[in-house]
């Protein structure tokens, strides 16, 4: 598949766009395990607002060079602060950051190539698959530089695991393996590393050919579901079968079943 461009090509954030609309947002500083600084957070911001502004993006991949997804935020950085209102913004802003990543209307898939860590364990529990080499580790383990869980972390880990089984990891700061978290319903799906990248692209390549508009409320309506009762779910999937009903899409899907061929969407 041809490249639109490397639309970010060097610094701590690269930013590729294939000509089907998978997006790829990679990590770039493999020599601090990806750590994350602000810097970084500049690159990251900048990458969100290319892909926010643009209509041909239909899936999101979010990877690291390296050795790691992300060893979370630099700790060299966070020592060097001085004032507590220095702090204060840095923790906000890796909040704020993650909260945007997490409101991203298109599907997002974590290529987990190695360690997550710190803050970028709610940065990739934000997103909406996970997919991870059997190198992947998930260490959630602020406690062990006294502090707690920042980004969300606490949030998504509560809501897949409970109280207890999320109370053990982040009083204890483990590290989990990716054969744990596959057990634990962390990470969707755990592959051999050479097999990591082909595993990721196959479904973003899926997805991106697939009925856009329907996607794209069906993301709207799970990140709805957490605050929301089974009435106001339910209503919000019929609004949402009117809006599907009135593509294209649908109309080829429909013609595709019926003709017992593959449906060829156009995402309008």
């Amino acid at each position: 598949m041809m490249d639109i461009g490397q639309l970010i090509m060097d610094g701590p954030i690269l930013l590729n766009i294939k000509e089907n609309g998978v997006a790829t947002i990679t990590l770039n500083r493999p020599e601090v395990f990806n750590a994350l600084n602000e810097e970084t957070a500049d690159a990251f911001n900048l990458a969100l607002e290319e892909i926010e502004k643009r209509d041909d993006v239909k899936v999101i991949v979010w990877t690291g060079k390296g050795e790691a997804l992300s060893g979370g935020g630099d700790i060299r950085m966070l020592k060097s602060l001085d004032k507590v209102s220095e702090a204060r913004r840095i923790f906000e802003r890796a909040y704020i950051q993650n909260k945007r990543f997490y409101d991203l209307p298109v599907p997002v898939i974590v290529a987990a190539n190695g360690v997550i860590a710190g803050v970028a364990t709610g940065r990739t529990l934000a997103a909406d698959i996970i997919i991870a080499s059997e190198k992947a580790k998930f260490a959630a383990n602020f406690i062990n530089i006294g502090l707690l869980p920042d980004g969300g972390t606490s949030y998504f880990l509560f809501k897949k695991l409970g109280h207890q089984r999320t109370a053990e990891i982040l009083y204890n700061g483990k590290v989990l393996n990716a054969k744990e978290c596959l057990e634990l319903g962390i990470f969707n799906q755990v592959v051999s590393h050479q097999d990591l990248y082909p595993t990721v692209y196959a479904m973003a390549d899926k997805l991106a050919t697939g009925p856009s508009v329907a996607l794209k409320y069906s993301k709207q309506i799970l990140r709805s579901c957490a605050n929301n009762d089974f009435a106001a779910i339910a209503s919000m999937e019929a609004g949402g079968q009117v809006q599907c009903w009135s593509t294209h899409d649908f109309h080829e899907g429909v013609a595709a079943f019926l003709e017992k061929r593959k449906a060829v969407f156009k995402g309008c």
